[in-house]
């Protein structure tokens, strides 16, 4: 909520489509049941629905929103779309879709988890869950894609994401860490840019 809250109003670019409860319901719990993987594998099936099929969205609030909502505690699924959910229609439509986000889950965890325990060591079971650990990593990869091809084409971006990069690969720092120096780069980065214009005039 806090973070919806500290967002500015949409700009005009922004669609003017305003759903109504029972539609953004109806999407959490879409995701809710075909969003396997949770995190980043989700945030496809989120942006594709909130941003280019309803228009619901626009991209800018959609990377703000899922920036913030990667420097909230707790799983980023559940953050960005009670965020979203917030802004989009009230407390009341944001707990409503919390629900229905997490119903699913919920719901095939109580019916198989007896299953799954009693049929852990099966070979077929083990294989295909390492089958599915595998087909998480590829939605990993395809996400991690797109966000890199809708980065901002310009020079600042492409170094803060390859130091973050290089410092999450071969340095014990925490992710939270890597989302604030970023954030901070980019900031610094206003300030910055008119005095190096000045300069070159």
């Amino acid at each position: 909520m806090a973070i919806a809250a500290a967002l500015p109003a949409e700009n005009s670019e922004q669609s003017q489509v305003s759903p109504t409860t029972l539609d953004i319901v109806r999407v959490w719990l879409k995701i809710g049941t075909i969003g396997f993987g949770g995190g980043y594998a989700v945030l496809d099936l989120i942006h594709s629905e909130l941003v280019v099929k309803h228009a619901w969205l626009s991209e800018q609030r959609f990377e703000n929103m899922t920036a913030l909502s990667e420097m909230a505690p707790g799983a980023l699924t559940v953050n960005l779309l009670a965020g979203i959910a917030y802004r989009l229609g009230g407390v009341g439509t944001m707990i409503l879709a919390t629900l229905a986000l997490i119903l699913p889950s919920f719901l095939l965890i109580v019916a198989l988890a007896g299953a799954f325990l009693a049929w852990e060591n099966n070979p077929v079971v083990r294989f295909a869950m390492e089958g599915l650990t595998a087909g998480v990593v590829g939605l990993l990869f395809a996400v991690a894609w797109d966000m890199v091809r809708r980065i901002p084409g310009h020079w600042c971006c492409f170094v803060i994401g390859g130091a973050a990069l290089l410092l999450g690969l071969f340095f014990p720092v925490n992710p939270i860490w890597l989302v604030i120096m970023g954030g901070s780069a980019g900031a610094v980065k206003v300030f910055l840019t008119p005095l190096f214009t000045k300069k070159s005039e």
